[in-house]
């Protein structure tokens, strides 16, 4: 899970990680449900296997991410989407959205293959506090978070992650084992500004650290009750058929709006890799491992 310096301590301990992973809706008109910001540094969360970087191989810090210069840096908090009350909500509570709205360019008939497709990505700031517990948080790395502890106000230099989509072909690890999958055809990220780390466990310190990133793109900070948008690019190689259960889902969203970034989970931290795109159908459920994903795709 992740990597970098941060910028000065300060700004590193108030920035906000939102995680395509951890990701879902929010209809901006209807703020009733707060989308929590909940620290992902170690302690509390457990055990202390290696899932960061080399600089931070235990992920101390939080969520790591490598700028196109080289340069890593961390968060330490992970805006999730819908984790009130049973790690899930209603669609009307979602954070973040995302549509698609462009297939192969705009010249995409229904049944074609789906050679690229661009999502318009919204990540709204609802963090007022509420009363209550949280959802535990885990992840398929055997890490857990219980905290009582929610961040409220502006989200500084917010990033979203799209765990459905790799960095490139090249950097694809040299054998797939649990919890990794070989999803063909993969789904490219053509105009992401960062990578971030998957994970680096014991399992894959032989392999090469690009094997495991996770395409990022930068939101900036965006105050309480504000939203920030980005358009995001994928290349599909190679190109996918109405046969892919991934399909549907991004032609459906095109044709009528449906929230392509479904997360209903307490997903900790970038926890699942290579994950499906699937429809938001606004049910919650609560193992990051169950269906319709294994965990979410943002």
């Amino acid at each position: 899970m992740p990597a970098g310096k941060g910028e000065e301590a300060m700004k590193a301990q108030t920035v906000h990680t939102a995680l395509l992973c951890a990701v879902l809706t929010f209809a901006v008109s209807n703020h009733l449900q707060a989308a929590p910001s909940l620290p992902i540094t170690k302690p509390p969360v457990t055990p202390n296997n290696l899932t960061g970087p080399m600089v931070d191989p235990m992920a101390i810090n939080g969520q790591w991410f490598l700028n196109n210069d080289g340069i890593e840096e961390f968060r330490t908090h992970e805006f999730y989407d819908n984790v009130i009350d049973h790690g899930g909500g209603t669609k009307e509570s979602g954070a973040i959205i995302g549509k698609v709205v462009l297939i192969n360019g705009g010249a995409f008939t229904p049944g074609q293959p789906i050679g690229s497709f661009d999502v318009n990505a919204t990540i709204y700031n609802d963090t007022p506090t509420r009363e209550g517990s949280w959802a535990d948080g885990g992840n398929s790395h055997e890490e857990s978070l219980s905290t009582q502890s929610d961040y409220v106000g502006t989200l500084i230099d917010t990033k979203l992650t799209a765990e459905f989509a790799i960095i490139d072909p090249s950097m694809l690890p040299a054998f797939f084992g649990h919890p990794y999958r070989d999803r063909q055809p993969y789904i490219i990220a053509e105009n992401e500004d960062q990578h971030a780390w998957y994970c680096w466990n014991e399992e894959a310190q032989q392999e090469q650290d690009g094997n495991f990133f996770v395409p990022t793109w930068d939101f900036g900070d965006i105050p309480v009750n504000q939203q920030a948008s980005r358009q995001m690019n994928f290349s599909v190689n190679p190109p996918m058929d109405s046969t892919d259960l991934r399909y549907a889902a991004i032609v459906d969203s095109m044709e009528f709006g449906e929230d392509i970034f479904a997360n209903r989970t307490t997903s900790l931290k970038i926890s699942t890799w290579i994950d499906d795109v699937a429809i938001d159908t606004g049910v919650p459920y609560f193992n990051p491992e169950e269906f319709p994903l294994r965990s979410s795709d943002v």
